[in-house]
């Protein structure tokens, strides 16, 4: 890592940012076997009966974890209790998380734990790899955290416990549809399983856990915030006028839209995919009316699209003004939120209104939820449009190519700048133009290896050999010095972070190098998983026309949040973080 920080520096002059000292950065803690423990207060677990895994402990509940032609292993930080206790004598628990979410089979993204007297093994699964858990047959549903969860009881016979080999129950709540950040509020759940009569004990353990069942894949988990013993309280900086169409929770007030007021052409009720709305053509409608003590909100709408290839889009009005837009890529039921919303208080006319219909598709709309936003955004709206200080990364891979070139004239039409990893082979006298425009437009150039082959696998030697190469390609080519590097197939290993002396990058992913995914699900996944300071992975290898036909809807949907679109390098920068730590690779900032 001798030369790390020297680039970083390098840049940051350029950029007139100052960062912490390298020297006041610890190196993650890497394990490899079984271990437990406890790290920046949470309590961490790597628990596996064989095969290949590793567990990098970063700050606070973050961590990332890889598994390899494992049997079964369990990678995770939370909180572990002594047993005495209840759930509601401990008080409210929640999990605040982001994910970085890439199994290659059998694999669960859960909220996960026990409990004594008696004994018992959960998981609420927010994601899941090849197959959906448990292979049960549902005791009913449930809604929580404005998705829909399937609620299973299993039974496992002389199987590894927290006491031993025994037979206990397992008690599951499975989202219907796949989510890899939000909000778990854990509570929740065990009140509604013990509305089931699935009996809880005394907690021994909470945290959020990644498994891994006879596969392979990788995991970043970039945020865990545990809350413990918070109390159950609905927002108060909101309340309805018609107590008819709303109610309260623990995470907001919900407004059933099939309640709303319609209006339009074709807007009619529905009962699937669930109780709600559908509007069916430009300008339908729903409304309704809600009073404001406040004058900043998050507006969470679940929703879908008819198709499973297009993009519904239905903007929110408030008070008559638009504040946003929300995006469903396919008919698989999902909750976008809009943000840090600025609105008039008193009594406001709240209305969702189908837009952008071109006859291939409705937009279904289920429900509303009003919530207080982060009080430390700072949001205003002008416009119809939302900004703040919500900053993305969108970068690309595979580059430089005739691809890139499209790329850039979105770019350029939008004034939006990026990150481009290059395959430094692709560095030469034909694509020297491309490259100058990139940094004209002041995009930023990084180092994608020279050959694009599986370093993992690589002696140090090669490895060294494929960032020099890279290296020296762009600087002689067009006179640039590189600052970070990503590592072909997102697959890394100890010899190369020993070996390379750039911060690993990785970002959220949309399956856009896979044919096909179309523009508009490669679009709606982006949207509905950009979080402040997210790493946006994107590819712009020759012919990868799809993500060029995806960027126009990915930049509008973004920016109606409220995003500031930056380079890599100035994202580290403005959130204030050293990006030089040691075993780290990056999809989140701040």
């Amino acid at each position: 890592m001798k030369n790390k920080l020297k680039y970083f520096l390098a840049a940051l002059v350029l950029l007139s940012f100052v960062l912490i000292n390298k020297s006041t950065v610890r190196a993650a803690t890497t394990i490899y076997d079984n271990e437990t423990g406890t790290q920046d207060g949470y309590d961490y677990e790597l628990w596996k009966d064989s095969g290949t895994t590793s567990m990098t402990l970063n700050s606070g509940g973050t961590f990332s974890c890889q598994w390899s032609d494992i049997n079964n292993a369990l990678f995770r930080k939370g909180k572990k209790f002594d047993c005495t206790q209840t759930y509601q004598q401990i008080g409210d628990i929640s999990i605040n998380y982001g994910v970085d979410y890439q199994p290659s089979g059998n694999s669960y993204l859960c909220a996960y734990g026990w409990c004594k007297d008696p004994l018992v093994e959960y998981y609420i699964v927010e994601s899941w790899g090849t197959w959906r858990p448990p292979g049960a047959t549902s005791k009913g549903q449930i809604t929580v955290d404005g998705g829909t969860y399937d609620v299973y009881e299993t039974t496992r016979v002389d199987q590894p416990s927290i006491e031993g080999n025994t037979t206990f129950k397992q008690y599951w709540s499975v989202r219907t549809s796949e989510k890899t950040s939000g909000t778990i509020s854990v509570t929740d759940h065990f009140k509604a399983w013990e509305n089931l009569g699935m009996e809880m004990g005394n907690i021994y353990e909470v945290a959020l856990n990644v498994e891994g069942y006879q596969s392979s894949g990788y995991a970043n988990v970039y945020k865990n915030e545990i809350s413990i013993g918070s109390s159950s309280s609905s927002d108060s900086s909101s309340q309805s006028s018609d107590s008819s169409s709303s109610s309260s929770s623990s995470n907001g007030t919900v407004i059933e839209c099939e309640n709303m007021t319609l209006s339009g052409s074709y807007a009619g009720k529905i009962s699937s995919p669930f109780s709600g709305v559908a509007l069916y053509e430009n300008n339908d409608s729903v409304s309704t009316t809600q009073y404001f003590a406040y004058d900043t909100h998050d507006f969470t709408l679940r929703g879908a699209s008819s198709s499973s290839s297009n993009m519904a889009q239905v903007d929110l009005y408030i008070g008559g003004e638009k504040k946003g837009t929300f995006y469903y890529g396919d008919n698989y039921t999902a909750d976008y939120t809009i943000e840090n919303v600025s609105h008039g208080t008193g009594s406001q006319e709240i209305k969702l209104v189908v837009s952008a219909d071109d006859g291939n598709w409705d937009a279904y709309i289920d429900s509303l939820t009003i919530s207080s936003s982060d009080s430390s955004s700072s949001t205003s709206t002008q416009t119809g449009t939302t900004t703040s200080n919500k900053l993305v990364a969108l970068t690309f891979d595979d580059g430089p190519s005739s691809t890139t070139s499209d790329v850039l004239d979105v770019l350029e039409d939008y004034d939006v700048k990026a990150t481009f990893f290059l395959i430094g082979q692709q560095v030469n006298s034909s694509t020297m133009s491309i490259m100058q425009r990139q940094v004209s437009m002041g995009c930023e150039l990084a180092s994608h290896s020279y050959t694009h082959q599986d370093m993992s696998q690589m002696s140090a030697t090669e490895i060294k050999n494929e960032m020099e190469w890279t290296r020296s390609a762009i600087k002689n080519t067009v006179d640039y010095d590189i600052s970070f590097f990503r590592p072909p197939y997102l697959s890394t290993s100890n010899t190369m972070y020993e070996n390379i002396d750039y911060p690993f990058i990785q970002g959220i992913t949309c399956n856009d190098w896979v044919d096909s995914t179309s523009a508009s699900e490669r679009t709606s996944t982006v949207l509905n998983n950009v979080s402040d300071g997210t790493i946006v992975l994107l590819h712009d290898f020759q012919g990868n026309s799809e993500t060029v036909q995806a960027l126009p809807g990915i930049i509008e949907g973004l920016k109606a949040q409220g995003y500031t679109f930056v380079t890599v390098s100035e994202l580290f920068a403005q959130k204030g973080v050293n990006p030089n730590v040691e075993y780290k690779i990056w999809s989140k900032v701040g």
